[in-house]
């Protein structure tokens, strides 16, 4: 990628929040999915499902108001696709530390209209997971995400 930027590569501001969230109600399974990859989260690897998994667990449970990842979220993602937690953990930072090297994750910040990242700085794993959590609820009361039994 000699003299490009890797910014102009991918959306931002409106145009990647419509091409995340679309026109009517989404399941939050395939808006998280739309929003990962979005943010230039690399589908292949481990870590980007793993990552999803986690974002899902801790959107079901979000009336809890503390959890503690690695004895619930990171447990449960680990039992479900056949890992021990320390795997996920690190798979997930993994994937986080590639996004924010390679990836978009800087539009998120528009999407959210704060700061979780900036230049030189990685969020760490709960703390992505607990914005996106925000982001999704936000979501959800403007009527974007589709209300479905398993929620």
């Amino acid at each position: 990628m000699d003299g490009v930027n890797k910014d102009d590569c991918f959306l931002h501001g409106d145009e990647l929040y419509k091409s995340i969230v679309g026109d009517g109600a989404s399941d939050v399974h395939v808006l998280v999915g739309q929003l990962l990859i979005g943010l230039g989260f690399k589908s292949k690897l481990t870590g980007t499902q793993y990552l999803k998994d986690a974002i899902l667990y801790r959107y079901a449970r979000r009336d809890v108001a503390h959890i503690n990842y690695n004895n619930e979220v990171y447990t449960d993602v680990a039992e479900r696709l056949h890992s021990t937690p320390c795997r996920v953990e690190r798979a997930i930072r993994k994937a986080i530390g590639d996004c924010a090297d390679f990836g978009n994750l800087n539009a998120f910040n528009d999407l959210i209209h704060g700061r979780v990242t900036a230049p030189g700085y990685v969020p760490s794993n709960t703390e992505l997971i607990s914005r996106i959590v925000d982001w999704l609820n936000i979501e959800e009361e403007k009527g974007h995400i589709a209300k479905s039994d398993e929620q």
